[in-house]
C-alpha cells in the first residue's frame, strides 16, 4: 500500500464482513459504503477510483467489479473467481484447499450448487465494464494460476479490457518473488492504475 500512497494516491483498506452463503453481494455491501464516504469527504475522486486485492483480496475484487462500474481500474493478484474449480483443486501435498469455501457458502458444491455460482465472479464476467490487469505466479500452490487462466480467457472472450502477467517459477506472495519480479509487478501495478486513473502522469 506504500506502493501506492508515494504516487499519491489515497488507499482505502475495509474490513468486509460476511454471513454465511453470500459472501459476494456481503462484500459489495460492505466496500462500496466505504468508497461512497470517502468521496464525500473528498478524499477520493469519484471519477479515479480503483480497486486491487490479493488471493482473497483478488477474489473480492472480481466479486466488486461484476456489482459495480464504479471502478476506472482494477488489479487481481493471485485471485480466483470460481469456487466450483478450486473447491476440486488437490496441492502438491495432496491437500484441497478450496474446501475451505464451505465455511463461507455453508456446505458442499452437493448441497448448494446454486450458492456457489451465485458466489463465482467467473459466472458474471459479461458485467464486468472496468478494465482489470491480472498477476499471478505460474507456481502459486495457494490458488493456481488456471483459475487466473479462466478469468482471462472468459473477458478476452467476452471482448473487455484485460491483460495478464503470468510469473514464471513464482509461488503465491509477490513479497517472496524473485527481486526483478517483484520490480517487474510493482512497475506494471503503477502503470496500470497511472493509465487509467492519472494519465496525466503517464
Amino acid at each position: 500500500m506504500q506502493l501506492l500512497t508515494t504516487r499519491g494516491y489515497a488507499v482505502l483498506l475495509p474490513d468486509a464482513p460476511e454471513r454465511i452463503g453470500t459472501p459476494m453481494k456481503d462484500l459489495a455491501k460492505a466496500v462500496l459504503p466505504g468508497v461512497n464516504r470517502a468521496v464525500e469527504l473528498g478524499i477520493a475522486d469519484p471519477d479515479r477510483l480503483g480497486v486491487m486485492g490479493h488471493s482473497k483480496g483478488g477474489y473480492g475484487t472480481l466479486g466488486l467489479l461484476v456489482q459495480s462500474d464504479r471502478f476506472k481500474a482494477a488489479v487481481a493478484i493471485d485471485g480466483f473467481g470460481d469456487l466450483v474449480a478450486d473447491y476440486g483443486y488437490l496441492d502438491n501435498s495432496g491437500a484441497a484447499w478450496g474446501t475451505w469455501a464451505e465455511h463461507m457458502i455453508g456446505g458442499t458444491p452437493w448441497q448448494y450448487r446454486d450458492r456457489y455460482i451465485e458466489n463465482s465472479p467467473v459466472f458474471y464476467l459479461d458485467r464486468m465494464e472496468t478494465p482489470l490487469l491480472l498477476v499471478h505466479g505460474a507456481r502459486d500452490d495457494s490458488v493456481p494460476s488456471f483459475l487466473a487462466d479462466e478469468i482471462f480467457v472468459g473477458l478476452r472472450r467476452l471482448g473487455k479490457q484485460v491483460e495478464y502477467a503470468k510469473y514464471e517459477g513464482e509461488n503465491h506472495s509477490p513479497n517472496e518473488w524473485r527481486y526483478p519480479n517483484q520490480v517487474d509487478f510493482c512497475n506494471r501495478l503503477i502503470a496500470w492504475f497511472d493509465k487509467y486513473l492519472n494519465p496525466a502522469r503517464r
